[in-house]
Formats: structure tokens, sequence, C-alpha cells
């Protein structure tokens, strides 16, 4: 391409006769001025070369080329003068504002030689100014990527560190339906999805019964994964409102890995619970059955411990002690308070009339024997909390608040929590149940009784909060009420309320 060049000088017959001059090899064009020139070169700065005058009207030609050099220092100024001041032409030098000065009149020999190292200068300065701009786009997209990768390592930290806090916050749950809540939650953080939704099932069978936790809307579009164990499909995560990447898809295959694992060790721990259950409730009914307890009072008497638990708890009573895992340990361990029976002769445990003294202290015994029982298993298979209760429970459920009962007279809170829940639920059983030697007492009549004893007999704490709910208890005894015997009808004595 054929260099332009950009001819200012005020005197009209110079730019006229080197405009011809130099049109013979470069495209050349002319301003009478320093301010045409400006202006000509603010439009267009595709100029490889200004050739200027110095003295002229306005802006002089080294002021002009100055100008230059910061506007478009790619173009090469060459200045042309008649009069050349030294110190104006070293001063220019130095400051690497003008390219080369020509002496007028100036040969055309001269003249060629200048422009020719003009322009190829022009040629090593675009070049560099393009290097610098490539170097400057590559600093830039170097300076992005850094700034992306920095944003996907950081990115990446945060969806391992909440990966790991859903594996850490696993460790304490107990239901399958904190599970499936824990794991959407930990979805919809590390994917920031619209839509999740988690189903696991209660049993490890097709037709078992599904929990299932949501956030946002799940569309029919959505991606669906399944939760896996060793032992077959537990259930299904679905994502819905958005395209996975391949880091999404394995941040996801990851939580459903571990709810699955979470959900299989809750499945296996509930039944095992279930069958232990099972085993103590047996155990306990063999002894109630040598007793006049019968039907459902194990379960009744379960259940209300259950109730009373629950609302001392709800009602601030014993904090630290009275927690959700107290609540289920005492529902557990309730049927086991009268398993020292089973060392209580047939002819004290069935007979149907008072007890005298040697017999009475005889009976008294069962709590012994019970606590001595469950102190030997505790020995042998470690101090779990449920045997320690129902241990507890056995010793000392005949205790009373005010230290009048036994085995050892213990008073106020020397009684252990679970004994002193589980007397009051008992013995409202007791009273509001039918007995071979009496009719039941009415709901109503039975909450007097143990209303005036609060503080004496019961627990004053344990008093309050079940008749805060005496409805309650009220409703699972005529779910789980036996059928009335014939029989006599005669009250509960006194003596054999303490043995109940």
């Amino acid at each position: 391409m054929t260099a332009r060049i950009l001819l200012v000088d005020d005197a009209p017959e110079i730019r006229e006769r080197y405009a011809a001059l130099l049109g013979r090899r470069f495209a050349v064009e002319t301003a009478a001025g320093g301010e045409e020139a400006l202006a000509r070169l603010a439009d267009d700065a595709d100029f490889a070369v200004v050739l200027s005058d110095h003295q002229m009207p306005g802006i002089e030609g080294t002021e002009l080329l100055g100008r230059l050099h910061e506007r478009r220092p790619e173009t090469v100024g060459i200045l042309m003068t008649g009069i050349l001041h030294m110190d104006v032409a070293v001063r220019a030098v130095n400051e690497g504002r003008i390219f080369r000065f020509l002496q007028k009149p100036c040969a055309a020999q001269a003249l060629w030689s200048a422009l020719d190292a003009a322009v190829a200068e022009h040629e090593v300065r675009r070049g560099e100014r393009e290097r610098h701009a490539r170097l400057e786009s590559s600093h830039d997209d170097l300076e992005r990527f850094a700034g992306q990768l920095q944003e996907r390592v950081s990115r990446h930290a945060q969806v391992l560190a909440r990966l790991h806090r859903f594996a850490v916050d696993l460790n304490p749950l107990g239901t399958l339906g904190e599970i499936a809540e824990l794991a959407a939650d930990a979805i919809a953080d590390v994917l920031e999805a619209p839509g999740v939704r988690v189903e696991l099932r209660e049993r490890f069978s097709a037709d078992a019964a599904r929990l299932a936790a949501q956030r946002g809307g799940v569309g029919a579009d959505a991606h669906e994964i399944a939760v896996q164990t060793d032992e077959g499909e537990l259930g299904t995560i679905r994502v819905s409102g958005m395209q996975l990447s391949e880091s999404e898809l394995s941040a996801l295959n990851t939580i459903a890995q571990t709810t699955g694992v979470a959900a299989h060790s809750q499945i296996r721990r509930r039944e095992r619970d279930e069958a232990k259950n099972a085993t103590i409730f047996a155990l306990a009914e063999l002894a109630e059955r040598r007793d006049q307890e019968t039907g459902q009072h194990l379960e009744r008497v379960s259940r209300y411990c259950e109730l009373i638990a629950r609302a001392m708890r709800a009602a601030g009573c014993e904090p630290g002690v009275l927690d959700e895992r107290f609540v289920e340990d005492i529902y557990r361990c309730a049927p086991m308070h009268d398993i020292g029976k089973v060392g209580i002769p047939d002819s004290i445990l069935l007979k149907n009339d008072r007890l005298n003294e040697e017999e009475w202290r005889i009976m008294k015994t069962h709590t012994e024997i019970g606590a001595a029982t469950l102190r030997a298993v505790i020995a042998t298979h470690g101090s779990q909390s449920f045997l320690r209760m129902s241990m507890e429970i056995a010793w000392c459920h005949h205790e009373k608040w005010d230290g009048s009962g036994y085995p050892r007279g213990l008073s106020g809170r020397e009684i252990p929590l679970a004994a002193r829940i589980l007397a009051l639920a008992d013995v409202y059983d007791a009273l509001t149940s039918a007995r071979p030697y009496k009719d039941p007492w009415p709901h109503a009549r039975a909450l007097d009784w143990i209303r005036e004893r609060g503080g004496s007999h019961f627990d004053p704490d344990a008093v309050a909060a079940f008749l805060e709910h005496a409805e309650e208890a009220d409703a699972i005894r005529a779910r789980l009420a036996d059928p009335v015997a014939d029989g006599p009808t005669s009250p509960l004595p006194p003596e054999l309320t303490g043995a109940c």
C-alpha cells in the first residue's frame, strides 16, 4: 500500500511543488497551516508521515509535531525550516517529537531519503503499536481467564465446603424426613437450582411409603437421579429449571450417594430398634402376665410417659436432661418398670386379698430384683442410655417425692426423672383401669386424686404437665382401653396403690 503523507505549509507554491514531487511515490495530501492539519489528523489518523514547515502563522511546526506526537505517536513527524534554531531542534529531538530536520531548500534526494526512513519508522511504530495492543489484549484475556479461574476455584471450594457440611450434618439426624430435608437444602445450595425434590422410601420395598422434601417448583422435564444403596434403590432426586454441567452432575451424584448411605443406615437402625423394642416389650409382658396387669397396660403406660415427658420439655422443665433422646428412651423403657416381678412367688403376686406384712416386704423387692437384673445386663453390654434408664425406672418407680416411698426412701430430685414420670403414669393407669378387685375410676376422679398428691407422692412439675395435657391422656386411655370383665367392684385399696 502507498504510504500517505500530509504536507503542511502556509505557502501555496511550496505545497504545490512538493506535492507534485512527492506524489510520484506517495499519496500526498496538503494542509495550509497547523490548525487545518490538526483537524485533518483528528478526523483521519492513517497518515504515515507529517512533513511540516516550521515558521507558519498560528501554530508553528514544532508545536504541531509536538501535538502530533502526543495524539498519534505512530505517525512520524519531519520538520522543514529555512532558519534552524539549534536549541529548538535539540529539544524536539530529545523529546522524541521530531524524527528529522530538513533545511530549506531541500534537495530531492535528501527529501526522498528522509521520507523513506520516516515511512520505515512508521511501519516500526505501527508494528510496535499492534504488538502492544495484542499484548494488552492478551493481558486482558489472561486477567479475565485468571478471574474466571479464581471464580471457579472459589466456587469449587464453596461446593466442597457445603458437601462436607452436608455429610457432617447428617450424623445427628434421626429420621428419614430430616435426611430428605437436609439433602434438598444441600442440592439447592450447591446447584443454585430453581426446583429440587427429594423422595425417600421408608423401607426397602417398592410399595413403601415415601417421604418427600421439596424446594421450589419441579416440572415434568426435571433431571432425575436415583438414590441407590447396596440393597437397591431407596428413592429419587429431581432437579428442575437448569441444565447441569459435568461438575454439577458430579456434585449431585455425591449428594445422592451420601443420602443413600445415611438413609440406608437410618432404615437399618430403625429396624434394629424395632426388633430390640419388640424383644424388650415381650420380656416385660411376660413379667406383667404373671401379675394381675392385663391387656394393653404396658402400651398405655409408655404412651403416658411419652406424653408427660414431652409436656415437661415444652414447659422448660429439667433443661439439659429432657431432650428428644430422653423422650424416645422413656417410651422404650417404660415397659421394663415391673420386670422384677418375675422373682416374686405366685402366691404373693396373684393373691386377691390384702398382703400381710411379710408378703408386702417380699412384694416390694421386685424393685431391687428388676434393678439387679438390668444392672447385670449393663455390666455385660455397656451402659447404653435406654438400659440405664430402664434400670432407674425398675429400681425407683415406687419412690415418692416426699421420701416416703421404697426401696431407698429417696426424695425430690434424688429420684431419677424417668422414675418420677413413670410413677405418675403407672398410678394413673392403675386408677383408670379395671382390675379383678376394682372397677376403673373415671378420668376426672383420677385427676383429682393425682392433683392432691402433687408435691407429696408425685413430682409437682410432672403433675402440672400431666394435668395440662389431661385430655390427651384421656384419649390414650380410651383408645387403648381393655374390655371390662365381670368381677368384684371395690375401690383400689390404698395399700395396693403402691404396688401398681
